[in-house]
């Protein structure tokens, strides 16, 4: 009987001549994925726009922490609306990754043994790993891929969007598993459970517990242990072609599997900038396209993130523009820029480098994407919220309409008639009748202007000085300031737009023009901190006008408030108020998934 019972290595097969080749499975399928990756990576290259990848230990940092919790927690997958897919993507993760480490600790206990003599760690508790083997590894991937036939076949959500490649996929994964379950009973029943083999050792065979219920039933059913050995040698060639298989297959159609690779690398170079801020297209003297014609007009990353969609659909289900009836899927967006690079790719890559690409048969932006549906998102940022894997749709979109908006002057006619009022007047608010001062009546606040020593600018924001609604809002918080004895000024009437719905409007040029007036005005008054009520507003200063050079302390006033009352400066007891308790503040989009300020 062996020395450490629970395994016969290469039992069946023959060492060294066929077992051997199975040394040859494993670099064959990375050789094929990593010819894949090393193609596609020439194909996100040929884009042409600068990448600031930043300091590379701050990216590791980034990185590692995403790992931790949405890999190996998977936090990203797991959440309340995502259930049933988060636990079914926790079980086919972690059932797969037991299996390839308990691959691994065998080939390591096996060449350890052989070739080095020694005897390795593990070997000492293999039957117990066994067991682990069976049902962390084995059993957990079984109830993923149930889970997710169950789902994609049967209950078919409305956001899967299901191909062949998904058929092809669970094809391989389904065939590794079962295979590997048929060896593991099959090796049991010809030799554990076998009492005329030096192996025999019933007490062992049952703690790998799958593997005993498929001996048992081979057994049961009458197969001759000749029967059980043919079939173990058949069946475990049978599972190496199908993990080859797999490889090749996933490389040469870079089908959904590539994810496993894809999907991390997008982690690791995505952008370290503040989500709210949108990348700058730098000095409009040396461009020669303004915005996202073609692919080579985007950036390498953002032709990477395409490829590492995993076409889940959770962007979608959290979509307002599709859930209002919009043309805009965010999950479809990215599935058809990445099926445009698909058929553009041998265009790109056999262009020299230097030169441009001949022109595409269809356009990027009006036929794979479509105008209508680059117009219909809100930049909410939901989508980058939900996405697993990371992708920034806003920032591919808002690439796009810069070429609708400056290249094509083809931008919709009310955000047209908006951008025009901002150019003319200072703001997007065309009819109103009110101007930057007439919240001021009977408040007598003092402006920069008058009292330019003040401490806080209170930058009031075209909403909160235009609209009625919006200058109730600023009214009462200048009432609160007051109160609180903070030392503030506005600038009234040499306020004008932070140029935010220009830039996201694709208006780069305008919104650049709007951000140098503010930055200016913002220096000859030295301004160092400034409190807002808008969150576009204050996104814009926070996050954008550092770009230009204007560096400021941006608060939003809820923030302010809140540590207001943290230093007993506010007091609501003392009016007469009694307790207020819990105050909520509904702004998701730009206070909270892009600056992530949820409390205070």
């Amino acid at each position: 009987m062996p020395e450490f019972p629970g395994r016969a290595d290469f039992w069946n097969i023959g060492y060294p001549y066929a077992g051997a080749l199975v040394y040859l499975v494993a670099p064959i399928a990375l050789a094929s994925i990593a010819y894949a990756i090393r193609r596609r990576w020439r194909v996100w290259h040929t884009a042409g726009g600068e990448v600031e990848l930043g300091p590379t230990a701050e990216r590791w940092k980034a990185f590692l922490a995403l790992v931790a919790t949405g890999l190996v927690a998977h936090r990203q997958f797991v959440r309340s609306r995502d259930l049933y897919p988060g636990i079914m993507h926790f079980a086919i993760f972690w059932g797969f990754s037991v299996l390839l480490l308990a691959t691994t600790v065998a080939a390591l206990e096996f060449n350890a043994e052989k070739y080095l003599n020694w005897v390795w760690p593990t070997a000492h508790v293999r039957v117990p790993l066994g067991f682990a083997w069976d049902i962390l590894g084995g059993g957990l991937a079984a109830v993923g891929l149930s889970m997710a036939l169950w789902r994609r076949y049967v209950m078919r959500p409305g956001r899967l969007n299901t191909a062949l490649d998904d058929g092809f996929v669970m094809t391989f994964l389904f065939g590794l598993l079962i295979t590997g379950f048929l060896i593991e009973g099959l090796r049991i029943g010809a030799t554990e459970l076998n009492p005329a083999s030096i192996y025999y050792h019933p007490s062992v065979a049952g703690w790998s517990p799958i593997g005993w219920v498929v001996a048992k039933s081979l057994l049961g059913i009458g197969f001759s242990v000749g029967f059980l050995e043919t079939a173990h040698a058949a069946t475990w060639w049978l599972h190496a072609g199908i993990f080859v298989g797999a490889f090749v297959y996933a490389a040469l159609r870079f089908s959904r599997l590539t994810h496993m690779i894809v999907s991390p690398m997008n982690w690791y170079y995505r952008s370290l900038q503040p989500r709210g801020g949108l990348k700058s297209m730098g000095d409009f003297e040396t461009l020669e396209t303004f915005g996202a014609k073609d692919l080579p007009d985007l950036t390498w990353t953002q032709l990477m993130s395409f490829d590492a969609c995993t076409n889940c659909g959770r962007c979608q289900d959290v979509c307002p523009a599709y859930l209002s009836g919009k043309p805009l899927s965010p999950r479809k967006l990215i599935q058809d820029m990445r099926g445009y690079m698909e058929d553009r790719s041998p265009v790109l890559l056999g262009t020299p480098a230097g030169e441009a690409p001949p022109a595409p048969a269809t356009s990027m932006v009006h036929d794979a994407v479509g105008d209508d549906v680059l117009w219909s998102c809100l930049t909410c940022a939901a989508c980058l919220d939900a996405c697993p894997v990371e992708i920034n749709h806003i920032e591919t979109i808002v690439d796009m309409r810069r070429f609708l908006t400056l290249e094509e002057a083809s931008t919709p006619d009310t955000a047209q008639s908006a951008l025009q009022s901002i150019e003319q007047r200072g703001h997007p608010w065309r009819g109103t009748t009110l101007t930057r001062t007439s919240w001021m009546d009977g408040l007598d606040i003092p402006t920069l202007a008058e009292k330019p020593e003040s401490e806080v600018l209170f930058w009031v924001g075209c909403s909160g000085a235009l609209v009625q609604r919006g200058v109730d809002t600023t009214r009462s918080m200048a009432s609160v300031l007051r109160k609180a004895g903070v030392d503030f000024a506005v600038l009234g009437e040499e306020e004008t737009c932070t140029g935010d719905p220009a830039r996201r409007l694709g208006n780069e040029y305008l919104f650049q023009m709007q951000a140098e007036t503010n930055i200016g005005t913002f220096k000859q008054y030295d301004v160092k901190k400034i409190i807002t009520t808008c969150p576009h507003c204050f996104n814009t200063m926070k996050n954008e006008y550092p770009q230009l050079g204007g560096n400021y302390d941006v608060i939003h006033y809820t923030a302010f408030v809140g540590e207001l009352l943290k230093q007993g400066k506010l007091r609501p007891n003392e009016a007469g108020i009694g307790s207020i308790g819990t105050v909520t503040y509904h702004d998701s989009c730009y206070l909270g998934r892009h600056n992530g300020e949820f409390g205070a």
